[in-house]
C-alpha cells in the first residue's frame, strides 16, 4: 500500500491541533489548508478542536455533492486502497480522517495502517473540487 506523509506537511497554525478533517479535505480536494480550515469553520468548527462526525457529513454530503461510499464502511483499509486506485477520498476511521488519492494513502505515519476500519468514506467529485476551487478563490 502506497502512502504519503508530506502534503500532510502544509503550513498550518502551530496552535490548531486535531485537524485530521482539516488536513483529509485540503488534500483530497487539493486546496490550499487555510481554504479547508475556513470551510469547516463556518459549518462550526472550533479551532484546536476535532472536527464532528455530524459536521463532515453534512459538508460532504449537503455542502459538496459528494458520494458515500456505504459499501465501504466496515472494510479494511488495505482492500479499499486496491479499489480505488483512480480518484480522490475522504475516510474516517474511528476519531481519525484522511485522504487517499489514486491509491495512495495521505496521513502521518502510523496512524492509518492495513488493519484500519473505515467507519465512514466519501468520494470527491468533479462538483465537489469545483466548488471547493471556487471558495479558494474567495479566502
Amino acid at each position: 500500500m502506497k502512502r504519503s506523509v508530506t502534503s500532510y506537511g502544509a503550513v498550518r497554525p502551530a496552535w490548531d491541533k486535531n485537524d485530521c478533517s482539516v488536513r483529509a479535505l485540503a488534500v483530497a480536494t487539493g486546496v490550499p489548508y487555510a481554504v479547508a480550515s475556513v470551510v469547516f469553520s463556518s459549518l462550526g468548527r472550533r479551532i484546536g478542536r476535532g472536527t464532528e462526525q455530524e459536521m463532515s457529513t453534512r459538508l460532504y454530503e449537503e455542502i459538496l455533492g459528494c458520494r458515500r461510499i456505504e459499501t465501504a464502511e466496515g472494510m479494511r483499509l488495505e482492500p479499499f486502497v486496491t479499489m480505488a486506485q483512480k480518484g480522490r477520498f475522504v475516510i474516517h476511521k474511528h476519531r481519525h480522517a484522511f485522504a487517499v488519492v489514486d491509491g495512495v494513502v495521505h496521513d502521518w505515519e502510523g496512524t492509518s495502517r492495513e488493519g484500519t476500519v473505515i467507519v465512514r468514506a466519501w468520494r470527491i467529485g468533479d462538483k465537489a473540487l469545483v466548488k471547493m476551487n471556487q471558495l479558494a478563490g474567495l479566502v
